[in-house]
């Protein structure tokens, strides 16, 4: 989740209801990693969720709890108080009586819902010796400040203060809490968030003379905005310092270098009303200043000038549209800058010349389209650099700073580069180029080697400066990685005429950086040749092992034979071009063999009935596979064929005259027809390899020569012993039946007379058999040809709104979209189908459900994946078995895409109900044609046949009729609760964050919404009881850490309890990865998740997801602040 902290729930200890008067309570305890150290050793750390589910005011037993904790007396010890109120109600620590001041121990203690009298808490706090408060969604409903507070012992010693999302006057609230006969607190660190009324500085100010970190976040600012005010450092008391594990989360990620015992000196104005005219005054010493989600279009030059030893400047979302040159002149400390999403079209020269220290840069996500010359070129202590999300076309050179050998990073993606910047391959030090989502494409690859300086080539990849020559052609076993996933690159592009300059740049290129790509991301026609000989001659060097990453990783997208297959090992004969020629016949596609100058004609799957008219001139290889060709009829350009395929047609005929013509054909395949006898003149023609099996050969007289040919070509014949004929109603392998077995019999009177009147009485017969066993072929021709619709008239219910319900697994998306989906919708039925409409997050049961309640018909494609993974088929069966046997026989509609056997692994039920009901064969032409029938068998189709419903949307809705925003409950502050980790921030953050923003739904974030400090279980627990959604987003399975299983697992809880989609997946990779969580493999397997690399991703997210209702910001809030920074 971006957030390190691991912390284990035990079992809970319930106190019970003791008197009406007493608070009703729940203790469960949790256990986090140690925060501080003290003398140099760890400080244990206790925590208990105390959970109040009393109804009105009452009294804690506040003497028990702390005995709960058994705190040890001989050693320093950091107790969490964590107070969780069901309602607003206000609870009452009086009940102290047995209660001892707590040697070594400090407390933090946090109350969310929970109001309180400060006279009837302070002696709490002293007895616990609390040093950080934090108050979240509380309504104070009367108080008044004392003028002369008598017991302000506790809450004088409050060091760190969090008040968020409190419902009165926050001025007020403040000088109440801390009203203590004018005494100055020693509070160091205050968050406040989410304000009622204004913020009083100079009230503040007074009462918090030596404060060092101020965090104001949606709350109004008055005057002008003065920090710090202390001059002095303050250190952590008792000898504390913070542990390593603290110091990384709450210092070291914002790259900040200070001792592990002070407080960070830092203001944080977020979501404030600031405009370019608010007046901000920073001097004296000042770690951290961060300005966010404010209206300022520019600053002035001297904002920075007064301040000392600044080590981190955050100005982001600010609508920036300037960046004046000696802004940051002087800031020779700074370590972390931060400028993103802002408005920035371009840079002053030299305006991060001054930036010596500077580590980390981000520039993303503004409108950058030209970067200024040395730009970058004196950072040389620059570790991280992010221009993502810009408009830079061209990167020049001299940009980067490429002496540095501390640069690792550099982020140019979603720009709309075209070359790639060479000068990136100089920098010494950088192992990442993220260059995704560009317009990158490598289609000129010769111009960009010939422009490589070799020297600085050299020397950026060597790994000693004493012997240039020793290591550098060498394999590197650390590559550095030049991500292209998502660019325009679909091969490398090279020329055959490239310089041996050229060559030998790609082979050092090679040798050190690895190329990352989508899985089939080349383009493999003719011209990735160039490259592939190359690779061959290199390999063939010596250069090469052949196992290197480009072999085995770098596969092909197109074209479609060569999908999921090597770039490299692609044979030079096998490759073709793509070009466009005006003699290519409609609806083919047309390509060039170079190599052998020959024309390819791709007609597969075109349902062609005969052979096209004309061809482009020239040498020919025709591919007719898959159509509905009947003869092989004289065509002008037979004699231009090389190769001819014709599997898989209703070949029943050839013409003589067009084998005669085929003088060229070194290739045929005739396989898969229904052809009886071959012209004899087969044998004239030269050809190099056929295919004739699964034909229907007639064993006679006339088919003796056939047999002795195949004999004498049985080189040339492919699967010869699979070429059978008939003989005595047996298929037998034409080669291996004896001579005597092909005859031909005289007709006798019995065969002239009788024969003809039986066989005429048997096909009346067999023609009756047929029409009966074709009903359904002969009904649907009739409607396709007249219109005709007279039969199998039905009624639907009128909640049957869906017209068809397509169930299917992911391998046969493309089948369903293509062939069923999108012609079905033009002819303006209602199709709802996995791919496109199974609502996210909710169970695969549920959706298959829901859509079979409200459907006149379900159709089940059985394909390989099904049969792997039997639940989506299982529900479906059960589901439809009621409408089954209820309202229509013929409900389920089936049919397989698979070349497997498929009935025979179903189960019998289904088995039985196939044999029943013939299922569709999706080759058959009639496939689409049987099934428009089936659905327009209702004579009031009130969506399928009516123009005024074919704006019909399947949003959840529709699917769920249930009142799902009954679920909803004013506690929701927000309406998505994210989870990621750090592999998924920057998608999460830069991406889909952004969107789902633009369409107003209020989101809360770990890297915004939870504060450092705090055991991270309490944040996650809360944000997802306070969100409509929780999106759980992961790249990997196998990485899951303790932290993500717990958010997933307290949101799967919700899920179920609340019956509702309230945890939606979404994967950034394909999910092969082994899973052993189980909460996590029964999820996969029994729920709809989301994959972002689906084309319709954002709209089945937002189908997805709750609909939007006002909440009031007063109701909740979960931000918990739990710290001693």
């Amino acid at each position: 989740m971006g957030i390190s902290k691991k912390c284990y729930f035990f079992s809970g200890i319930d106190g019970g209801s003791i008197k009406w008067l007493l608070c009703q309570m729940e203790l469960k305890p949790f256990i986090c990693p140690s925060l501080y150290n003290q003398d140099s050793k760890p400080v244990n750390t206790i925590g208990r969720f105390i959970k109040i589910h009393s109804a009105d005011n009452c009294d804690l037993n506040t003497t028990d709890i702390i005995n709960d904790y058994n705190f040890p007396n001989e050693s320093m010890t950091v107790g969490f108080f964590v107070f969780i109120c069901d309602e607003y109600i206000k609870i009452s620590f009086r009940q102290l009586e047995n209660a001892t001041i707590i040697s070594n121990l400090m407390s933090y203690v946090q109350l969310y819902k929970c109001s309180f009298d400060i006279e009837g808490i302070d002696p709490f706090f002293v007895i616990t010796n609390t040093r950080v408060l934090t108050i979240l969604t509380a309504n104070f409903t009367s108080f008044q400040a004392l003028d002369n507070r008598s017991s302000c012992h506790g809450s004088k010693n409050i060091q760190a203060l969090g008040l968020k999302c409190i419902h009165n006057d926050i001025t007020n609230f403040i000088q109440y809490m801390f009203n203590c006969n004018n005494e100055t607190s020693k509070v160091k660190e205050i968050l406040v968030s989410q304000c009622k009324g204004a913020i009083n500085q100079q009230m503040l100010r007074k009462i918090f003379p030596d404060l060092q970190t101020l965090e104001v976040d949606k709350c109004d600012l008055k005057g002008k905005v003065e920090f710090p005010w202390s001059i002095n450092d303050a250190f952590l008391t008792d000898n504390l310092s913070r542990s390593e594990y603290l110091q990384n989360h709450l210092i070291k990620s914002f790259h900040l270098n200070i001792p592990y015992n002070i407080f960070r000196r830092q203001i944080s104005l977020i979501n404030n009303g600031l405009t370019t005219r608010s007046s901000i005054q920073l001097s004296r010493k000042l770690h951290f200043f961060r300005i966010s989600k404010n209206n300022i279009s520019f600053f002035d030059e001297d904002i920075f000038k007064n301040v000392e030893g600044l080590q981190v400047v955050i100005l982001t979302e600010l609508g920036l549209r300037e960046i004046r040159g000696l802004t940051f002149s002087g800031l020779t400390e700074l370590l972390h800058l931060d400028l993103s999403k802002n408005e920035l079209g371009d840079l002053p020269s030299g305006v991060f010349d001054q930036l010596s220290s500077l580590t980390f840069l981000s520039l993303a996500n503004n409108s950058l389209t030209v970067l200024p010359k040395q730009v970058f070129f004196h950072l040389n202590k620059l570790i991280s650099l992010d221009l993502g999300y810009n408009k830079i076309l061209t990167v020049g050179q001299e940009i980067f700073p490429v002496n540095s050998v501390a640069l690792n990073s550099v982020i140019l993606k979603n720009n709309p580069l075209r070359d790639f910047p060479v000068t990136l391959l100089y920098i010494r030090g950088l192992k990442t180029i993220d260059v995704r989502f560009t317009n990158i494409n490598f289609q000129n690859m010769t111009a960009l080697l010939e422009h490589v300086d070799p020297t600085s080539l050299i020397r950026s990849v060597e790994s000693s400066s004493s012997s240039i020559d020793s290591d550098y052609l060498q394999t590197t076993t650390t590559w550095r990685k030049i991500d292209l996933s998502h660019s325009n690159v679909t091969g490398f592009l090279i020329k055959t005429n490239a310089s041996a300059h050229a060559k030998r740049m790609l082979l050092i290129i090679l040798k050190h950086f690895k190329f990352v790509f989508l899985a089939q991301s080349f383009k493999c026609y003719s011209d990735i040749l160039p490259f592939n000989k190359l690779m061959l001659n290199l390999t063939e060097s010596g250069y090469w092992t052949g196992e290197e990453y480009f072999y085995t990783e770098w596969t092909c997208k197109l074209p479609f034979e060569f999908q999921g297959r090597a770039v490299l090992r692609l044979k030079a004969e096998e490759t073709y071009s793509v070009v466009n020629i005006t003699d290519c016949p409609p609806l083919c596609e047309c390509y060039i063999r170079e190599m052998f100058n020959v024309t390819i004609v791709n007609c597969r799957d075109k349902e062609l009935n005969t052979l096209p008219e004309n061809m482009p001139s020239g040498m020919l290889d025709i591919w007719l596979e898959n159509n509905n060709i009947s003869k092989l009829t004289v065509r002008k350009y037979l004699g231009n064929i090389r190769q001819l395929l014709i599997s898989n047609n209703n070949l029943g005929e050839i013409e003589p005259d067009a084998l005669k013509k085929m003088i060229n054909i070194k290739r045929l395949t005739l396989d898969n027809n229904l052809l009886m006898h071959i012209p004899e003149n087969i044998k004239d023609l030269d050809i190099d390899a056929i295919s004739l099996q699964n034909n229907l050969f007639a064993c006679d007289c006339n088919s003796l020569w056939f047999k002795k040919w195949l004999t004498v070509n049985i080189d040339l014949i492919e699967n010869i012993h699979d070429i059978t004929c008939h003989s005595e109603n047996n298929a037998q392998p034409i080669v291996l039946l004896h001579d005597n077995k092909f005859v031909c019999h005289d007709r006798t009177v019995h065969q002239s007379y009788v024969i003809p009147v039986v066989v005429g009485i048997l096909l009346t017969f067999i023609a009756l058999f047929l029409g009966f066993y074709f009903r359904v072929e002969i009904k649907v021709l009739i409607y396709v040809t007249f219109e005709l619709h007279p039969f199998d008239r039905q009624k639907c219910d009128k909640r049957e709104i869906i017209d068809l319900t397509i169930i299917h697994a992911k391998d046969s998306s493309e089948f369903v979209e293509e062939k069923l989906v999108f012609p079905l919708k033009q002819m303006q039925f209602v199709v709802f189908s996995v791919a496109n409409d199974f609502v996210a997050g909710y169970s695969l049961q549920e959706n298959v459900s829901s859509a079979v309640l409200q459907s006149k018909h379900v159709l089940l494609i059985l394909s390989d994946e099904m049969f792997a993974n039997t639940v989506l088929m299982d529900y479906t069966w059960a589901e439809c078995q009621n409408k089954i046997k209820v309202n229509r026989a013929n409900f389920l509609l089936v049919t397989s895409v698979t070349e497997n056997n498929v009935v025979t692994a179903l189960n019998k039920d289904v088995q039985k109900y196939i044999k029943l009901h013939k299922h569709l064969k999706y080759r058959n032409a009639l496939f689409l044609s049987k099934i428009k029938y089936t659905l327009r068998s209702y004579s009031k189709n009130n969506l399928g046949a009516s123009q005024d419903n074919l704006m019909v949307n399947m949003n959840t809705n529709i699917v769920f009729p249930f009142e799902r925003e009954l679920k909803i409950t004013k506690g929701h502050e927000y309406d998505l609760f994210f989870c990621y980790s750090c592999d998924e921030r920057d998608y999460c953050q830069n991406n889909l964050i952004p969107r789902l923003e633009r369409e107003s739904y209020r989101i809360c974030t770990p890297d915004s919404h939870f504060h450092p400090g705090a055991c991270i279980l309490t944040n996650i627990g809360l944000a997802v009881e306070s969100s409509s959604h929780t999106i759980f987003v992961t790249s990997s399975l196998e990485t899951l850490d303790d932290l993500q299983l717990f958010a997933f697992q307290r949101a799967i809880e919700k899920t179920r309890l609340s019956k509702y989609n309230h945890l939606i997946v979404i994967f950034l990779q394909d999910k092969t990865s082994k899973i052993d969580d189980r909460d996590i493999k029964d999820y996969l397997n029994s729920y709809v998740y989301l994959d972002v690399t689906d084309r319709n991703f954002m709209a089945k997210l937002k189908n997805a997801l709750m609909p939007q209702i006002k909440v009031k910001l007063s109701d909740t809030y979960i931000i918990i602040r739990n710290g001693v920074t």
